[in-house]
């Protein structure tokens, strides 16, 4: 007989139920890296998550009572802290709209050139990642590095 049958179908739901918001949290903090250009730490979150979805699965084996309502509270309880946390830290500034903040003063016709991200150091002496690009205007090129968290960019010299 196998032990996952001395499980309820509540038991179950529940496992499912945090299976699927597992995955809908990890497809949110991938969105998020995509849409701040990888300047996001979160990858320690979705290890975290992927590791709490391998453990539902699991948990229809034998465990414990106490030991499977204490690990489900757990679980319960980083998929809150998770968004909260992530939501909280965000930059002001997504890529695209850092660039639009950075083009506004400038006159037609220019372009600008997506680049790797750049570290940078905040007046706190921080340091974290920053977006970086470069602006092309009147045959002149330009590389700036933009803190998405308070709007503040740096030209940066070859």
């Amino acid at each position: 007989m196998l032990a996952s049958t001395t499980y309820s179908k509540g038991d179950m739901m529940y496992r499912k139920i945090l299976i699927i918001a597992c995955l809908i949290e990890v497809s949110f903090l991938i969105f998020l890296q995509y849409r701040y250009n990888h300047i996001l730490d979160v990858f320690s979150f979705i290890g975290a998550l992927v590791f709490f979805m391998v453990l539902s699965y699991f948990l229809k084996f034998q465990l414990s009572k106490k030991r499977k309502e204490v690990i489900l509270f757990l679980q319960a309880l980083f998929l809150i802290f998770v968004p909260i946390y992530v939501i909280s830290t965000l930059p002001q500034y997504t890529y695209e709209s850092a660039v639009d903040k950075f083009t506004q003063k400038l006159e037609e016709p220019y372009v600008v050139n997506k680049q790797k991200n750049t570290l940078i150091q905040n007046e706190l002496n921080e340091i974290k990642k920053g977006y970086m690009f470069t602006v092309e205007q009147n045959s002149k090129v330009n590389s700036y590095a933009f803190d998405p968290w308070t709007g503040n960019y740096y030209e940066v010299q070859d």
